[in-house]
Parts: C-alpha cells; sequence; structure tokens
C-alpha cells in the first residue's frame, strides 16, 4: 500500500523540505506557540520522525494570535557544511502594517545547537535563502502598507544578497511582479536550480480555498523570470479532500523522482451527511487546520507537473511515483509519563508546544510528574503555564491525570483544548469558596463569548481524601464530551444541568469559524492557572491522547 496525504497530521502548515547527510529534512510553522519551528527528518520522505523543534528560547509574549514565527525555509549549504534556517517573527498582523522581522540561524547537526538569530531585513515576510558558490540571496515579498490608489500591498518579490558577517549586500532588486498573480498576491518564495534553469516556486491568491503553487523560471538568477500560465497544484473548484493546496517547495528523491511538499487542509464532513461542495460555493470546517502533504512532480518541457496529472492534490502519495512503502501508521495512540529525563528537550521531541514563552520556572520535570506553576488565563497572549500537542484526527480522546490543591476560585488545572485565545474548553479542577472543597468545572470561549454551562449546581464537587483526578475529551466530529475520574476509578461522564451529559461544540475550534486571522489549528494538553497569587502547583503524572482508528477522515 502506499502513504497517503497528509503525512503529517495536524496543524502543520508552510511545510519547507531540505535533503542533507543522506536524510531529508523538513520544517514547519508553530506561529504563537514554541518551539518557534517544529523539525522533522525521514530517509524516504513517507516516513517521519520528530527531531524536536528550533527556537524554543524565543520570547513571543504580547504577540497576536495566528502572529508569531512564519513560513520557516530550512536549506543546507554544502560549502559551509550547515544547515541554514531562515523565519520570519511577526509581532502586528492587524491594519495596514505587517510589523515584522526576518532572521536566519544555522547548524551543523538539524538537532542543533542553533546559532544565535542573525537579523535580516524587515521589508516583508517569508523569506527563501538560496545558495550558490559560497553565497546567499535572500528572497522574500516585499510589503507596501501605502494605503493610497492602484498599491497592491504585497508589492512583488525582492531578491537580495546576505552574508552573515555583512548582513545585505547591494541593493534589493524586484525578481517577480504580483501584477498577474491571483489576488495581486505571491508569498513564501523558494529558489531551486536544476538543469540550468533557476526556479522561483511561491505561494499565490492567499492561504485559503484559492490557493496555489505558482512557477517561474529563468537563466539567470536576477531574472527576467517567465512565470507558469499553469499553477503547480492548486484545489479550488476540484473533487478532492485535500482543500487549500499551496505554499510549498521541491526536492530530489529516491531514484532521481521528486517531490513538492505543500500545504493543505481537510473539511469536516457536513452534519447532515451531503457531500461537500467545490465550486464558488465551497464551504468547510478545519478544525485540524494546515496540514503538510507530499505529492510526486514529473518534468515536462522544463515545468514540473504533478505526476498524477492535472493540478488537484491527491490523497495517494504513489498516484504517478514510484514510491509504494507500506503505509505508515495513520492513527496516533501515545501514553506519556513524565519524569526528569531527557529535560524540556525531550518534550520538543515528543512534539509538545508551549504557548509563548518557555520559562523553566514555571515548567519542570520531576520525579513524580510535570509540574506546571500557576500562570495566566487560557485568554492571555503573555505569561500562560500549558503544554499541548496538535489534534491529529476528527475524532478522537485525551486524558490527562493530575493532582492539585487550590486554595482561591482564580487557582484552577486541567484539561485544555483550544484553537488559541479566541476559542477553547477548559476541564478545570478548581476552587468553591461557599462550599469549601474543590471542584470539577468548565469553561469554554467561543470567539471572545465566555461560558460556564455547568453553572453552580452541575459543578463535581471532588472529596478532599481523593489524590489524583483525570480528567478526559473524547471529540466525534463536531460532539465534544467531557469526562472524570477520582484515583483511578472509571470514567463518569460530565453531566450539564438538565442532568444528561454535557455536549458542546468542537467545530467551534476551526479555521473558518474563529474570527480574524486563524492559521493554526487544535490542540489539546495541559494547564495550570492562578489569577490570584501566582503559588498554585499542579503535578501532571500522565498524558494520554489517542485518534479514533474509524475516524477515515
Amino acid at each position: 500500500m502506499s502513504v497517503e496525504n497528509p503525512i503529517l497530521r495536524g496543524f502543520h502548515p508552510d511545510p519547507c523540505l531540505c535533503r542533507a547527510q543522506g536524510r531529508y529534512y523538513l520544517a514547519t510553522s508553530t506561529f504563537q506557540w514554541l518551539p518557534g519551528v517544529s523539525l522533522y527528518a525521514s530517509d524516504d520522505l513517507m516516513r517521519w520522525e520528530s527531531v524536536g523543534g528550533a527556537l524554543a528560547g524565543l520570547d513571543l509574549r504580547g504577540v497576536p494570535d495566528s502572529a508569531g514565527v512564519w513560513a520557516p525555509d530550512l536549506t543546507y549549504d554544502d560549502a559551509t557544511g550547515r544547515f541554514w534556517l531562515t523565519y520570519t517573527v511577526c509581532r502586528q498582523i492587524d491594519g495596514i502594517f505587517k510589523d515584522v522581522a526576518n532572521y536566519v540561524v544555522t547548524a551543523e547537526r538539524i538537532e542543533g545547537p542553533w546559532s544565535e538569530p542573525v537579523f535580516v531585513n524587515a521589508s516583508g515576510f517569508d523569506p527563501g535563502l538560496y545558495h550558490e558558490d559560497g553565497r546567499h540571496y535572500v528572497v522574500n515579498p516585499q510589503w507596501d502598507p501605502r494605503p493610497l490608489p492602484g498599491h497592491h500591498r504585497f508589492n512583488g518579490l525582492i531578491m537580495q544578497e546576505f552574508s552573515l558577517e555583512e548582513g545585505l549586500i547591494g541593493g534589493a532588486r524586484v525578481v517577480l511582479g504580483n501584477d498577474d498573480a491571483v489576488n495581486w498576491l505571491r508569498e513564501g518564495p523558494h529558489v531551486m536550480r536544476r538543469d540550468g534553469w533557476y526556479y522561483i516556486a511561491c505561494a499565490e491568491g492567499g492561504t485559503g480555498r484559492r490557493h496555489r503553487i505558482r512557477m517561474a523560471r529563468s537563466r539567470e538568477l536576477w531574472g527576467p523570470y517567465e512565470v507558469c500560465p499553469e499553477p503547480l497544484v492548486c484545489s479550488w473548484c476540484a473533487e478532492t479532500p485535500l482543500r487549500k493546496a499551496g505554499h510549498g517547495n521541491f526536492v530530489e528523491g529516491p531514484g532521481g523522482q521528486w517531490y513538492v511538499c505543500h500545504l493543505t487542509s481537510r473539511y469536516l464532513p457536513r452534519r447532515d451527511g451531503s457531500p461537500h461542495v467545490f465550486d464558488e460555493r465551497e464551504d468547510g470546517l478545519s478544525p485540524l487546520g494546515r496540514e503538510t502533504a507530499l505529492l510526486p512532480v514529473v518534468w515536462i518541457d522544463g515545468w514540473p507537473r504533478l505526476a498524477s496529472g492535472g493540478i488537484a492534490p491527491v490523497p495517494d502519495i504513489g498516484a504517478g511515483g514510484n514510491c509504494h512503502h507500506d503505509k505508515r501508521p495513520r492513527h496516533q495512540c501515545q501514553v506519556f509519563r513524565f519524569g526528569p529525563e531527557g529535560g524540556l528537550g525531550r518534550l520538543w521531541r515528543e512534539e509538545w508546544l508551549a504557548p509563548r514563552v518557555v520559562d523553566p520556572a514555571r515548567m519542570t520535570l520531576a520525579e513524580n510528574g510535570l509540574v506546571l506553576a500557576g500562570g495566566d488565563s487560557p485568554s492571555s497572549l503573555f505569561d500562560r503555564s500549558a503544554l499541548v500537542r496538535r489534534v491529529t484526527s476528527f475524532s478522537w480522546h485525551a486524558e490527562a491525570t493530575l493532582s492539585f490543591s487550590p486554595a482561591h476560585y482564580g487557582q484552577s488545572a486541567g484539561l485544555i483544548c483550544e484553537y488559541d485565545s479566541r476559542a477553547f474548553v477548559y476541564l478545570s479542577l478548581g476552587w468553591d469558596e461557599e462550599a469549601r472543597t474543590r471542584v470539577i468545572d468548565v469553561l469554554t470561549c467561543d470567539n471572545g463569548a465566555f461560558a460556564m454551562p455547568l453553572g453552580n449546581a452541575a459543578r463535581v464537587r471532588v472529596p478532599d481524601a481523593a489524590r489524583e483526578v483525570t480528567l478526559a475529551v473524547d471529540v466525534r466530529a463536531y460532539d465534544l464530551t467531557l469526562s472524570y475520574a477520582l484515583d483511578g476509578a472509571a470514567l463518569e461522564p460530565v453531566r450539564g444541568q438538565n442532568g444528561a451529559p454535557l455536549v458542546l461544540d468542537a467545530s467551534t475550534m476551526s479555521d473558518e469559524h474563529v474570527d480574524g486571522w486563524a492559521y493554526t489549528g487544535t490542540v489539546v494538553g495541559m494547564t495550570c492557572v492562578d489569577c490570584f497569587d501566582k503559588t498554585a502547583r499542579a503535578t501532571f503524572s500522565r498524558f494520554f491522547y489517542a485518534d479514533d482508528e474509524g475516524d477515515d477522515a
């Protein structure tokens, strides 16, 4: 059986591939989550393993949701014998300005250590780096914030020489304009050379339903570039479950077969069971965010084309290619027991993520588990204490076991399922000051509208004798239910005020439902909140996550 797309499921946007040291490596964006870039390795392009992440030491406090680290470009330069990782830090996402800075870090090994960041420029975002004959060139979209008639915000792709020692060298030059681009928008450029041609692969049309990869080529690095009239890959108005396809780059794989990696999204099945309509009326909800797909390509008249024919992405990677490995397990089932071994670096290799800043004083791996010190609320953009992981299926189950002794209603800890600060479900162990006892409660946020659906009467009182509490969430497409257990007993459903099991809408945590810029995806994990005196400590001994093996989405 051949491997199926997406190759990286769940929130893995803006993929960038490179080949080095006999292996293949892939980087994806994490936005406000840390490490700032997720990194993966493979021997065959089909089966990927996490090698941790880079930029775990960034301070992203205060950046808006879906800002932060954008579109990493991962390359390997034979002349220096180092990996080069360029990336954007975006600190302003609304209005006419994009307050960004682009940086580069390098390392001899993909696992690091990575160098200190070197500033590249601030003229736009999504920088790509190209190496040739010991020299380095950066290309990125040039941002034009001026609110004047005839001005497009995306003002062409500019190229400039760069060195770690001297910074930018010479002037910047527009090498590819936007006048013929869909929505006058090209971004995420990657440069490569093959058979005497220089190629620019860039995302076009914006990272939505009309997204695509557009190719341009030239005999000279600085152009002029000829634009291919047909996109390489695009899902718009095509019958394929892989939607919003675009933003990617190329690598030559085993046996000389070329591949393009790109981002894509998958929609929840419609509530009424009717098929999705893939024309101008297209709609859908993507709780998993933008994922990473891989497709074989062939070269025809000097242009790359999908080996499967046409421009629509296909789920089967083997279609038109020559890779037919056994399919890797597409469903996760993982149990995590926390201890001091491996330090925080172990967490990144296990694909955990932390919001905006990693403070070792608030996140400790001890003999009895992961200790989270009380931080800000789930709606904060600053100092939260949380550790989460990507949801990778439309139907899934997660559990967290913790010990926690709050002393104030402003202190809580538990299991959080979230898109970002605007959309989440928080199943918590907290304090009821009137009953003078611990309680299990639920807080929801739907685009800034907060609710506590259990009210006062339906909250679950926890006996003083209970040492550990297990909190669980179960999602079946749209339906999200919650449960709990005390000291290893069987799970009991969390019931609403009518006595029936509480059922919430999981689809509120999706790209399309969340208001404004929404570039991430649903995550689930552990958090500790202290909005009283910052003395609260919660110890998590176990976390469990499993995709539903019956989910064929």
